[in-house]
């Protein structure tokens, strides 16, 4: 998608000065019938080398601008294009009164060279093409912001529908759960209490998303628990996945549902069957309250779901809104096996 972008990009700046220098040839030859007596030769002077200081001005210009003009830094954009300048000018200078006319006979020079009055007339082409490059990098900054727009408004919209959806659906599904829950009790111990592990993940997902606040670790350990249960459930119970915790961690907090996504992350991704290579999961915490979690699981022969990596990015976003640069996110992802660490600095219950 990226390099279609740039195909596109290259193949406007191609055509319009293609554009350029044909509506220039089709000026020159109207207005001198004998151009096309030294068509070869003319052709070389107004396709390559006249407009040679004109693409540069551009271009140079072009960069200036995209560099130092948003966020915009007056004195590095004054210099860029002052030194823009007086390269064009040495430039045109060379091309109008040295290169030319030794190629072209006939060649008419601007005017016999006076410093002053050619650097004011090499200063208004240079302003000219300036100012059109600073149109162009305008106009392509306005697209781009109003792109970044159009997509927080869909982001935003996507959020406010989920956040109704979180409103409505969980509240009626974990009371549902508990109804079943109850006509389940006389029929079997393992449905009324596999019903019951769902209804606490809900419960603590409805509670972690509508505080949007740090969560204890000891109920972030009790959540992934009861996620794995559940799983094994449905794998009658043949999940290889360990959970070992290190150190005391009753009064700490962490950013909430983190474990979560790393569970899902080896639980959709990891061949977990595997009891000679298990799955696992470690917590540990040292005396300074900096938690390591690391996670390790074999890959899965065929995924049956291509992992885009989105819930794993969102994560560290929201790990660097809550700690700034107070942790690390590591992945070691191989043909094999895939190994995360998370190192954070945690803040201890008040």
């Amino acid at each position: 998608m990226h390099l279609r972008k740039k195909n596109t990009a290259l193949l406007y700046h191609i055509s319009f000065w293609l554009t350029y220098v044909i509506f220039g040839i089709i000026l020159k030859f109207s207005r001198d019938p004998e151009y096309i007596s030294n068509l070869k030769t003319n052709l070389i002077l107004d396709i390559f080398l006249i407009n040679l200081p004109t693409l540069f001005a551009f271009y140079a210009s072009w960069y200036s601008y995209s560099k130092y003009l948003q966020p915009i830094n007056l004195i590095r954009l004054s210099l860029s294009l002052l030194t823009t300048f007086i390269f064009f000018t040495i430039l045109w200078y060379l091309i109008d009164y040295w290169i030319a006319p030794k190629l072209n006979t006939i060649y008419t020079i601007t005017s016999e060279f006076e410093f002053i009055p050619f650097v004011a007339s090499i200063l208004y082409i240079f302003v000219q093409w300036s100012l059109i490059a600073f149109g162009f990098q305008y106009f392509k900054k306005t697209l781009k912001h109003e792109k970044q727009l159009r997509v927080l408004q869909n982001e935003k919209l996507e959020i406010d529908y989920a956040y109704l959806r979180a409103q409505i659906n969980p509240h009626f599904l974990n009371n549902t759960l508990n109804f079943f829950y109850a006509k389940s009790l006389p029929l079997s111990s393992k449905l009324s209490n596999g019903i019951m592990t769902l209804s606490e993940i809900m419960r603590y997902s409805l509670q972690a998303n509508q505080n949007n606040q740090l969560m204890p670790l000891t109920d972030e350990i009790d959540h992934i628990r009861n996620i794995i249960s559940i799983n094994q459930l449905q794998a009658n119970n043949s999940l290889h996945l360990d959970l070992r915790i290190e150190g005391d961690i009753q009064h700490i907090l962490i950013v909430p549902l983190t474990l979560v996504i790393l569970l899902e992350n080896i639980l959709k991704h990891g061949e977990c069957n595997n009891q000679d290579e298990r799955a696992r999961i470690n917590i540990k915490l040292d005396k300074d309250n900096n938690i390591k979690i690391e996670t390790f699981n074999k890959k899965k022969r065929e995924l049956s779901e291509q992992s885009n990596g989105n819930s794993l990015e969102n994560l560290q976003k929201r790990l660097k809104s809550y700690y700034g640069e107070n942790f690390s996110f590591n992945i070691n992802d191989q043909i094999e096996f895939y190994e995360l660490s998370l190192n954070i600095s945690i803040h201890p219950i008040n």
